[in-house]
């Protein structure tokens, strides 16, 4: 069976998971983070890239796999920031979900630390549901961003 991979908007929609790509948009709010991610496409090989780290970041670590179904190959490579607080890019898919949609797992190179993260809309600022200690879809709906003061509902859900 032939892997379907689509252009969506953003990025691509590869076997039902999304890859996607997003860049520093610098706001006024927040110390510019130059952090991104980018998704390439040649036949049928995906690569996605991720910096996860800015210019204050103390705690850099890197991670990545490469997972393969039938003559479809898609790699993922991070560099990664125990303490980042803010991220443009999105983060994609967690290797299990490939293994878990039948791909086989070729390489792995350490794994993603945090749990499930929210961004700001307004400032980038992120809630990281492990590093936090209540799952954002428990906080009360007037909960506002401790950065800028966005409501609950400014959030996106990116990894």
């Amino acid at each position: 069976m032939e892997v379907t991979i689509q252009k969506i908007p953003g990025g691509l929609m590869v076997d039902g998971l999304k890859l996607l790509k997003g860049k520093c948009g610098c706001t006024s709010m927040a110390q510019c983070c130059y952090s991104w991610s980018r998704v390439k496409q040649k036949g049928q090989h995906v690569d996605f890239e991720a910096k996860m780290t800015g210019p204050d970041t103390q705690d850099i670590f890197s991670w990545g796999y490469t997972v393969r179904k039938n003559e479809t190959t898609i790699t993922v490579r991070v560099d990664d920031a125990r303490d980042k607080e803010i991220y443009t890019g999105f983060i994609p898919p967690a290797v299990s979900e490939w293994a878990d949609r039948g791909w086989e797992v070729l390489d792995k190179t350490g794994d993603r630390e945090d749990g499930t993260v929210w961004r700001c809309a307004m400032c980038k600022w992120l809630y990281n549901d492990v590093k936090e200690g209540i799952p954002f879809e428990q906080l009360p709906d007037d909960w506002k961003c401790p950065t800028c003061g966005a409501l609950k509902k400014a959030f996106e859900k990116i990894g």
